[in-house]
């Protein structure tokens, strides 16, 4: 007889001498529920393919089933299929007593040890040993990740030294307006340029400098000589190089007839100093000599600009 529980739907093989020590009153071996098998009873279907298994394989299956009812528990669970599926395969098997109501955890410890011919491996065996997860590393080596976090290390001291490297060029390069954005520099700097061999160049803003006024006249006491006054205005809060200047005359179409470029020293003066630069939100007026004689112009363009 067959019988299933009716909470895990486990089936079982039962005998009637079971079922009356017990009124039918069993319990399951997998959930340990109790039920009445005589209630839950399934019709045995006999099979209706039997595969061809050798009279060898049959008689130790045979032996096997008699030492394990001699031997094992009153229960023995059953795969946990579904009950459509599994009645075939129940018919074919060899019968399994089925478990008291009173059923001992040290049976199923029992029942569920996993024999040591099943695997190859015994029981007591450390499970590293038996897999060789001991023998074999899968993974990167120790060697492998150190040699990888060295380089690493290289390649972050190269990028970093490019960078200073990018960032003392731009220093360099932009020291007048460092110095400008933050005076308590300009000692350091001066002091690196001194070892350097190299100046600091006041700031050039041609945008700030403006001609505030200027003239182009004949010289009262000589004709042949032009005079260009001039007042020139530094409009920047901070001191500037001074501008050159250039100087075109223009024909009565307005064409240029001659050009000419004057520096710092030419409407300054040969003898005045350019170290301390224009002064911030100053002016200062400047008069040029210009021989004009061969020239025939009747007009100018005047216009302020770094070389």
């Amino acid at each position: 007889m067959i019988t299933h529980c009716p909470s895990c739907h486990t089936h079982f093989r039962v005998h009637a001498e079971q079922l009356a020590a017990r009124a039918g009153q069993v319990r399951c071996g997998k959930c340990s529920r109790i039920f009445d098998a005589l209630e839950h009873l399934v019709e045995e279907i006999a099979p209706t393919r039997v595969p061809a298994i050798s009279v060898g394989v049959e008689a130790a299956r045979a032996e096997t089933t008699e030492t394990e009812l001699a031997s094992a528990p009153e229960v023995t669970q059953t795969h946990e299929v579904s009950c459509e599926t599994q009645e075939p395969a129940i018919a074919a098997t060899a019968e399994t007593p089925i478990a008291p109501p009173e059923f001992e955890p040290e049976a199923v410890a029992q029942e569920t040890t996993i024999p040591e011919h099943a695997t190859g491996v015994p029981a007591s065996a450390d499970p590293e040993a038996a897999t060789g997860a001991s023998s074999f590393a899968f993974g990167p080596s120790a060697t492998a990740e150190s040699a990888k976090s060295k380089r690493r290390w290289i390649w972050l001291l190269g990028a970093l030294l490019l960078l200073i490297v990018l960032l003392a060029q731009a220093a360099y390069q932009y020291r007048s307006a460092i110095i400008l954005l933050f005076p308590e520099t300009k000692p350091y700097a001066a002091m690196l340029c001194a070892n350097l061999g190299c100046d600091l160049p006041l700031p050039r803003r041609i945008e700030q400098m403006s001609i505030e006024a200027s003239d182009l006249q004949a010289d009262t006491t000589n004709p042949s000589v032009m005079v260009l006054s001039a007042t020139l205005k530094n409009r920047a809060i901070f001191n500037q190089q001074y501008p050159f200047a250039e100087l075109t005359l223009t024909d009565a179409q307005d064409q240029p007839v001659v050009r000419r470029v004057l520096s710092p020293q030419d409407y300054l003066g040969k003898a005045a100093s350019t170290q301390a630069g224009f002064g911030a939100n100053t002016e200062i007026a400047i008069k040029v000599f210009i021989e004009g004689s061969q020239v025939k112009a009747t007009g100018y363009r005047l216009y302020l600009f770094y070389p």
